[in-house]
């Protein structure tokens, strides 16, 4: 079975955009991990943009119909002060009335108000929405949140909203939902006390260097002397599980080596490293 994604706007075309967030940017990354859950379930895909480009509501639409498609999925954020999440169909109902329920279920069960399934006529008689009046096949766009509410942004995850879409698509097709395969879980060792390498550190002006504490509380960056010198750019943690990453960074040169140095404080133990710049 051929599902065309329609991953909405693109390019010059940027859809809404609040909160810091692009509509575009958030409907490729929809489109992206939507295309790997339905591969997985066994569907043939095509997609209208797998990168930011403007591609035209007539052109989406021709593609999929000569790329032959059994459904037509077209992915979008709304905006204006709402809440909640949409799923748009043929005014005709059908198939692309009940892909849109399953769709539609499966995204207010990720926790966004149920704004219902909707349809609109245009001024012809006809479909509305281009992308489902001018496709062969059975065409749907679903709403996944509005873009300009804290709320629905602070529900929005890509990977849940494909997953969801692709569920509703597997719901209406009759086709197993296949779940991705789970990575097991990294388990951290036990971290008591802070281990540093202490030793001297060369660093070039403008090199950052990342220093490891194997600690299990975030360490306390204290008496940094040199302050001319280095300059610690953030503490984070380490990815792997040993502990806490501190990135430090050579400050602007001058005529003669010049050096440094921080103290770590984590798990009630101090220790020092020092830097030296050249």
């Amino acid at each position: 079975m051929k599902i065309r994604i329609d991953e909405g706007h693109g390019g010059a075309q940027p859809g809404a955009c609040a909160q810091g967030y692009k509509e575009k940017d958030l409907t490729l990354q929809i489109g992206n991990a939507l295309a790997a859950e339905l591969t997985r379930c066994g569907f043939a895909v095509n997609r209208t943009r797998t990168t930011d480009v403007d591609i035209g509501l007539s052109t989406r639409a021709s593609r999929a119909n000569q790329w032959g498609a059994d459904y037509f999925v077209s992915i979008h954020l709304n905006a204006g002060g709402g809440q909640g999440a949409e799923t748009w169909c043929s005014i005709t109902g059908g198939q692309s009335k009940t892909l849109a329920q399953c769709i539609n279920t499966q995204l207010v069960g990720l926790g966004y108000k149920d704004r219902g399934v909707k349809s609109r006529k245009g001024s012809d008689g006809r479909d509305y929405l281009a992308v489902i009046r001018e496709t062969n096949m059975p065409a749907v766009l679903a709403e996944v949140g509005f873009i300009d509410s804290a709320v629905d942004m602070a529900l929005f995850d890509a990977g849940k909203a494909a997953a969801a879409i692709a569920k509703g698509i597997c719901n209406h097709t009759g086709i197993a939902y296949k779940q991705a395969a789970t990575v097991p879980q990294y388990t951290a060792p036990a971290i008591t006390g802070l281990t540093l390498d202490t030793r001297s550190k060369d660093m070039a002006t403008g090199d950052k260097y990342t220093l490891l504490a194997k600690c299990k509380d975030k360490p306390v960056i204290s008496d940094i002397v040199g302050r001319d010198v280095i300059k610690v750019l953030r503490v984070y943690l380490d990815p792997k599980g040993r502990g806490w990453l501190i990135d430090v960074e050579g400050l602007p040169p001058e005529p003669v080596a010049r050096h440094g140095h921080i103290k770590v404080t984590a798990d009630g133990v101090t220790q020092q490293c020092n830097f030296n710049v050249k």
